[in-house]
């Protein structure tokens, strides 16, 4: 079988395409060595974005004037130049494609929470996604949680062809020793200005990732148990974050922003944290939770759409609207070291129950009940 992927995020900054795609091929190139991948990009990878494959794995640039002609009529042309039996794509399926194609949509959080993205994207997405629901052979999501949120928004999809395939992290997210962390955290201090104990944050900013609501709990947390900890922020600008970025200014020198993190950088955030808080509002997936649990670092996160799924009992789970629980938590983890300990104890437990070995395995399957039919 000849497998053409429609890999042009893999040189993109860290994003959870990107993450999905460089966990996705990692897996399947440890699990499959009959069938036959085709990364198609519009662009050659730089080196630092292309990842070590085996002979059945094919890096090829097709050129066009813009990622909509390449899409539309670049990558089609593609699948037929190299005889491909199957497709796999994210979110968007072109219309014209010579043989079947698997999309995975990740979530559907612009058709559950419209006010939090820009009018622009609103119709984008709701545009294109039922579309390629439509067209799609099969859809391949991120968790339970995703899948019936999309069987209950998309009543015309039938249930038989979508599919839950959870993600994972790569080996690069590990807890540190002490002497580990003291080195480290010498590095963070120069590189991002993080002086002394802190707790960490991660993703874009917009208004899906509750961080004002967050920056006010640890604010009114700090004020009230005197702890010199630091928030740090790891994420680009993102989407009407006007109020997010207002909130991040109020607080002063308490609250850090860092920007976009290299990959290199973001298991040593981790590693080094006290602890990690994610308050989303709604995940298809919450990936920086399972990083931040295989990296060792105790997890208070939303008690909503798939978190409880990737957490489990290995973290605090609270409501993301409930400021009072979070600055109550927030101090309880910060002056419990024991209970710290516990949490990073289940949640290294945890983590290592997610593989993108299984992830590959499970979107093989769904290869082959396509390619059967």
């Amino acid at each position: 079988m000849k497998i053409g992927l429609d890999a042009r995020t893999l040189g993109g900054r860290k994003t959870g395409d990107r993450t999905y795609w460089r966990g996705l091929i990692g897996g399947l190139a440890e699990i499959d060595s009959e069938n036959e991948y085709f990364l198609l990009t519009r662009e050659a990878l730089a080196d630092a974005d292309t990842l070590d494959l085996p002979a059945n794995f094919h890096y090829i640039t097709i050129q066009a004037n813009s990622d909509r002609v390449w899409s539309l009529l670049s990558f089609g042309r593609a699948l037929t130049a190299i005889g491909a039996n199957l497709a796999h794509v994210q979110y968007t399926v072109p219309p014209f494609l010579p043989c079947p194609c698997v999309t995975t949509v990740h979530d559907i959080s612009f058709k559950l929470f419209p006010h939090l993205f820009s009018l622009k994207d609103r119709l984008l997405l709701n545009m294109s996604v039922p579309g390629s629901l439509r067209r799609a052979d099969a859809v391949v999501t991120v968790s339970w949680s995703s899948r019936n949120d999309i069987l209950k928004a998309y009543p015309f999809v039938p249930p038989d062809k979508v599919f839950a395939a959870r993600l994972a992290v790569g080996p690069e997210f590990k807890p540190m020793s002490a002497t580990e962390q003291i080195a480290r955290k010498d590095y963070l201090a120069q590189r991002y200005k993080i002086d002394g104990d802190y707790v960490l944050s991660v993703g874009v900013l917009q208004p899906r990732k509750n961080l004002p609501m967050l920056i006010d709990a640890f604010l009114r947390a700090r004020s009230r148990a005197g702890f010199s900890h630091k928030l740090a922020i790891a994420g680009k600008i993102g989407w009407l974050s006007l109020e997010t970025e207002k909130a991040i200014k109020s607080a002063g020198d308490s609250v850090l922003l860092l920007g976009y993190v290299p990959d290199d950088d973001l298991p040593l955030l981790y590693g080094c944290a006290e602890l990690t808080v994610y308050p989303s509002i709604y995940e298809g997936f919450g990936l920086p939770v399972l990083e931040a649990m295989a990296s060792g670092s105790p997890v208070i996160t939303g008690d909503n759409s798939s978190l409880p799924e990737v957490v489990g009992d290995a973290g605090i789970l609270l409501s993301a609207q409930d400021r009072t629980s979070w600055e109550e938590s927030l101090i309880r983890l910060i002056e419990d070291a024991s209970l710290r300990s516990k949490l990073r104890m289940l949640g290294l437990e945890r983590a290592s129950t997610f593989s993108w070995k299984e992830t590959a395995r499970k979107t093989l399957e769904v290869y082959e009940r396509v390619t059967s039919k």
